[in-house]
């Protein structure tokens, strides 16, 4: 208990932070479904009352899934191609041995996402496996009637 005392400066960053922890959860509790004054990320669903803060809500309709999918890969693509128009754009204003170095860059930033999509499938699949094999272990629970 002594070396508590020791850091008690600690105590009030702690109280600080906890304060407005309860204070941003408070707020989003409090402004309800669709209020206008919170960011689109941080609304109450009116449906679920479940906060989402990524836009995506967790649901077991396949169709809704599916569109959710649609639309992140559509926003993926649109970012890519935003980001290609900015370098483009950052190529053009560049010296000929920052387009040459440039240029040797471009190729490798392929092969690493090529490598990265590998990795998560590869990924996916071993975590599948894993689950497979544990739920064989998993308690059987039976419904209490």
């Amino acid at each position: 208990m002594r070396s508590t005392w020791k850091r008690k400066w600690i105590i009030a960053p702690i109280a600080v932070a906890i304060i407005l922890a309860i204070g941003a959860v408070g707020a989003v509790a409090l402004a309800g479904p669709g209020d206008e004054n919170l960011p689109a990320s941080a609304q109450v669903t009116a449906t679920t009352g479940i906060q989402s803060t990524t836009g995506l809500q967790s649901t077991t309709d396949p169709q809704q899934r599916q569109a959710l999918r649609e639309q992140r890969k559509a926003r993926m693509q649109d970012r890519l191609a935003r980001q290609k128009e900015r370098w483009a754009q950052a190529r053009a204003k560049m010296t000929p041995e920052d387009q040459a170095a440039f240029d040797k860059l471009l190729p490798t930033i392929t092969d690493q996402r090529a490598a990265l999509q590998k990795a998560r499938e590869d990924l996916k699949g071993t975590l599948k496996q894993m689950r497979e094999l544990v739920r064989k272990y998993k308690p059987q629970t039976t419904p209490s009637t």
